[in-house]
Order: C-alpha cells, then sequence, then structure tokens
C-alpha cells in the first residue's frame, strides 16, 4: 500500500461526480455574528452536489443563531434546525454537550429521509468557516473520498497552520489526547512549557500541494463523510476517565474500526481561528524567543516532512 506521501494528487480539473447527493450538519451556540460567512461557504458546497439537505442543532444559544438558520433555510432549502434548549445544567462538561448535539443530529438523519443521501457533510458553524473556502477543493476532496470504496471521511487541513491538534490521533504527528499531558503534567513543570510541547510543536504548516494524508482521527471544522460509514458511528465527549476529549476521536475510531480509512485532505483549507494558534502576546519574552528559533528552522526543515514521514 502506498504511504500517504505518494499517493496521486487528484487532477487539478476533477469535478464531483453526478448524482451524488449529501446532508450537510453541524452544531451551534451562539454563533450568529460569524454565520454568514459560514452559510455562503455551506450554499457554495451544496451546489457541486445534485441534491443537498441541511440539518442544524443549536443548544444554550442567546443570539439570533436560530433565526438566522431558519431563515436561510426557508429561502427554497432543504432542512430543519433542532434546538435542544438549555443543556449546561444536565451536561455540566462542554463536550459532554457538543457530542449530545452531534448524536442528536445523527438519530435525525438516520430516522429520516435523509438516509438515502451519499455523503454526510459536518461543518463547524464558528469563526473556522466564516472566511472563504475554495468550493472546487471541497468537489475534489468529494470526488477523491469516492474513487476508493474503503476511504470512508476526508477532513480539512488549515491556513495558515493545521490547528485541530485535539482531534489529530496520526502515529507520529499526535499519537494521543494533547491536553490530558497539560492537565496532568507534573508540578514543576509550567503550563507554557506543556502547552508548548503538545500543542504548538504539532501546529504544523502542511502545503495543499502534498496529497491526502492518513490519520486516525482528525476534524478542523470540516469533514465529508460516507454517510453510511457515518452513521454507523457515536461521538463521545468524555473518555474512560471521566475527562474531557475531543468527541471526534471516539466517532472516528468507530469508523476505522469498521475499515473506514481516514485522510486529512490538504488542497481543502479553513482558516485556523487566531484562538487556537500561537500568539506572541500571550507568553514571556523568553517563549517568544523559543517560537522564533523553531520557525526559523522550520525554514530549514518543513516539521511535516518530520512529522508525515512513513514510520
Amino acid at each position: 500500500m502506498r504511504s500517504p506521501l505518494t499517493q496521486p494528487l487528484p487532477l487539478a480539473g476533477e469535478r464531483s461526480k453526478t448524482g451524488r447527493s449529501a446532508v450537510f450538519t453541524g452544531v451551534a451556540r451562539d454563533c450568529a455574528a460569524h454565520l454568514p460567512g459560514v452559510l455562503e461557504n455551506l450554499r457554495r458546497f451544496a451546489a457541486t452536489y445534485r441534491e443537498a439537505s441541511f440539518l442544524f442543532v443549536i443548544s444554550d444559544s442567546k443570539d439570533d443563531t436560530r433565526t438566522i438558520l431558519e431563515r436561510w433555510l426557508a429561502n427554497g432549502r432543504s432542512g430543519r434546525v433542532i434546538d435542544l434548549g438549555a443543556l449546561e445544567q444536565r451536561l455540566t462538561k462542554r463536550t459532554e454537550r457538543i457530542a449530545f448535539a452531534r448524536n442528536t443530529g445523527l438519530d435525525e438523519i438516520a430516522r429520516g429521509n435523509d438516509t438515502g443521501h451519499d455523503h454526510l457533510v459536518v461543518a463547524d458553524l464558528d469563526d473556522v468557516l466564516a472566511q472563504p473556502v475554495d468550493a472546487e477543493a471541497f468537489a475534489r476532496a468529494a470526488a477523491w473520498l469516492d474513487a476508493d470504496r474503503a476511504r470512508a471521511g476526508v477532513m480539512a487541513n488549515a491556513m495558515p497552520r493545521y490547528y485541530d491538534v485535539w482531534a489529530l490521533r496520526h502515529e507520529r504527528w499526535c499519537p494521543g489526547d494533547c491536553w490530558h499531558p497539560i492537565w496532568g503534567r507534573p508540578t514543576d513543570e509550567t503550563f507554557e512549557a506543556a502547552k508548548f510541547r503538545e500543542v504548538f510543536t504539532r501546529q504544523i504548516e502542511i502545503p495543499p500541494s502534498l496529497p491526502p494524508i492518513a490519520v486516525r482521527s482528525a476534524f478542523g471544522g470540516l469533514g465529508i463523510y460516507h454517510l453510511r460509514a457515518a452513521l454507523s458511528a457515536r461521538y463521545h465527549g468524555v473518555d474512560a476517565k471521566g475527562r474531557e476529549t475531543s468527541e471526534h476521536v471516539a466517532f472516528n475510531a468507530a469508523i476505522a474500526a469498521a475499515g473506514g480509512r481516514l485522510h486529512i485532505f490538504p488542497a481543502l483549507q479553513v482558516h485556523a481561528p487566531r484562538q487556537h494558534l500561537y500568539q506572541p502576546s500571550e507568553f514571556k519574552w523568553r517563549w517568544r524567543m523559543t517560537m522564533m528559533a523553531r520557525r526559523a528552522a522550520e525554514i530549514a526543515r518543513p516539521s511535516w516532512r518530520r512529522m508525515l514521514a512513513p514510520t
């Protein structure tokens, strides 16, 4: 089997296959400020399909998120909004609430008319997709997914750096949960040191020209799955020890356990949210110098060559 770095790239002019359809889903809380840009991206992605429907799940929202979504759907689109109301009293952990909302969407799709669609497109409805994303790259990713029946899902890359390390699982790049070692760090290690080691060193720049990268789990704000594979999986936002964890890991692990292959598609780039990336103003001078040295070293030896080289 070819390694992730030697698989052929899709052709530049490759388009989505005629006859494909998709259901788009996302969860939201107080996303009103970002929705105009997000929904414009979803509109352009949906245009690459013969047929598309939408299912949005919201909870604990105090702004106009529901109104904006319902108004957008009412403009000739097929779909609905499920409002779960206040979940915070019942589900105190944020990742629990997100997983519950995502599973609610899966359940609604499974028992409705959307089960006949080919793809499930999972999209974050916040600032990750608030800026324009290349719809042709989305279509190429969807076509690449369909080119091999063993492929179950493709997820987005990000510019300027891949940011979603929490959802990432890859033998060399990020084999485990990045936040658990930070929360459980030794008493003599600072938060800054642990975060540099576990998060920032893994937020690498991935050139969009690279071929798809095989992973055990990823997300990055946008994923395209074969619907049949996705409906057999579930999201979980808490691990066996009761710790918060990215809900995508359990979902992707279930798909992989059933034989589905998952990849990051480098040409499909979202915009990494600023708050998830290294910001010099948040760190003392010694850490700024540390990052400057790392970035200088990356010029000579890009991190992706070391992280993504075949084991």
